[in-house]
């Protein structure tokens, strides 16, 4: 049966303030380890911040489903930690799109004795958790089928197993080290982890490490993040704030970039170590002005049109605001050439693979390789309209909202994928001036 997508039809963006100020979404990289971590904890832990979208969701109902306590009181979230000690029986758990959700889950339940079967939407099963589901293995859980690689899957655990060293290929994902490190304080002998190759998307794996360390726990590692070692510790239950989102605000630090305008953003500052704030030095490359304090950040775009981005752009560190640079890349002078693309094709879709599909269809000259993208700049957009699906990813439709500002002719189709991390996108688009009717398809 066919479901109807809701479609949003956006204006082109007529500035009409000096500067905008917009309280990002709590960023979900750390309002999901932190929930996580939280439900480890031996206490009590209160949350200030946590992103409210499906991710969230998804990870407290089932951090429930194992066992875990959460409540939300006002504008936080209070924890009541396990332990490390889960519901017993077979459980079954439904992560619908939540990838990271569904690593960390797939790792938690190896420190169950019960059997836990994982599922997701269509688009998440067949995202791959090869190397995940092969090191919990190598610890002694049971996984079927055996030779499971997305979902569904089911995984018997092995919390009282001896053994402690895992070797995992770095080239996937980040998620599945953040996942074994979680974890790893509660097993017999810790864990030692082997990087084979290089480690992608590190600045995920430095926020995971960095709240282990606020909830009490210890890791070490060696100078070129190639090993990662955790001794058996306890979470110690703790307060913590959720700062804002660096993902979703690169959407309104590239509008404010590209239409020569200012937006502040009040809960994201220049201490945040969430890799995808590295955005706003793009920004400052294409001509922006950037103010910044410990907890806020100002960017003013320049006028009179964005400047040239010499060379390639390494992207490793912040791929999920690949897509944002993508979108606006036929804007910028010269065209543009990013690199280190690879985890973009295991995301929700290959983000990679469909933001070049959306920008031939808006007439933009492409060259798509398997890590990388040239995207060359567009003088003359099409002037009819044209229908992008954002394939149930809410960064291909909050970026091409971004570029559909300016160009106007673009309609995202499915834009209720922005709940998944940005519930109030459309509003907050609307409220910085950008004209935008949601439609039913």
């Amino acid at each position: 049966m066919h479901k109807s997508k809701r479609v949003a039809v956006i204006d082109k963006f007529v500035p009409c303030a000096e500067e905008y100020s917009i309280t990002l979404p709590g960023s979900k990289s750390l309002s999901l380890r932190a929930l996580f971590l939280a439900a480890l904890a031996s206490e009590m832990s209160i949350i200030h911040g946590v992103a409210d979208c499906d991710d969230t969701s998804e990870m407290i109902s089932a951090l429930e489903i194992f066992g875990c306590r959460v409540e939300k009181d006002d504008h936080r979230h209070l924890v009541y930690g396990t332990g490390g000690r889960f519901r017993e029986g077979k459980l079954k758990i439904e992560m619908k799109f939540s990838g990271t959700s569904t690593r960390f889950f797939i790792a938690l339940s190896f420190l169950r004795d019960g059997v836990t079967e994982i599922d997701g939407h269509e688009s998440l099963r067949v995202r791959p958790n090869k190397y995940l589901i092969e090191a919990i293995q190598s610890l002694g859980a049971s996984v079927s089928p055996s030779d499971a690689s997305g979902l569904p899957v089911s995984i018997t655990g092995g919390a009282n197993a001896m053994k402690s060293t895992v070797k995992m290929s770095g080239d996937r994902s980040s998620q599945f080290f953040s996942a074994l490190l979680q974890i790893a304080p509660l097993l017999p002998n810790g864990i030692k982890l082997d990087v084979i190759g290089e480690l992608v998307s590190k600045p995920y794996v430095d926020i995971t490490i960095a709240l282990m360390k606020i909830f009490g726990v210890q890791v070490e590692r060696d100078e070129t993040d190639s090993q990662f070692h955790v001794e058996p510790q306890t979470y110690k239950g703790t307060t913590l704030h959720i700062e804002g989102d660096a993902s979703g605000g690169s959407y309104f630090a590239a509008l404010a970039t590209i239409h020569g305008v200012a937006v502040k953003f009040s809960n994201l500052g220049n201490n945040s170590r969430q890799g995808d704030y590295q955005f706003i030095k793009i920004c400052e490359r294409l001509g922006a002005e950037v103010t910044s304090s410990a907890e806020t950040t100002s960017i003013r775009g320049p006028i009179g049109g964005v400047r040239e981005l010499s060379g390639e752009i390494d992207m490793e560190d912040m791929p999920d605001v690949a897509p944002t640079l993508m979108a606006i890349a036929p804007l910028i002078p010269g065209g543009v050439k990013i690199r280190g693309l690879t985890t973009l094709r295991i995301k929700e879709c290959d983000r990679l693979a469909v933001s070049a599909e959306h920008l031939r269809k808006l007439g933009v000259v492409v060259k798509e390789e398997y890590d990388r993208i040239e995207i060359q700049e567009c003088r003359e957009p099409i002037s009819h309209i044209v229908d992008l699906d954002a394939n149930n990813d809410h960064r291909m439709a909050m970026s091409f909202a971004v570029l559909a500002s300016k160009w106007g002719n673009i309609r995202i189709v499915d834009s209720d994928s922005v709940t998944k991390t940005f519930t109030t996108f459309w509003q907050d688009l609307a409220d910085f001036g950008v004209q935008t009717r949601i439609l039913a398809d």
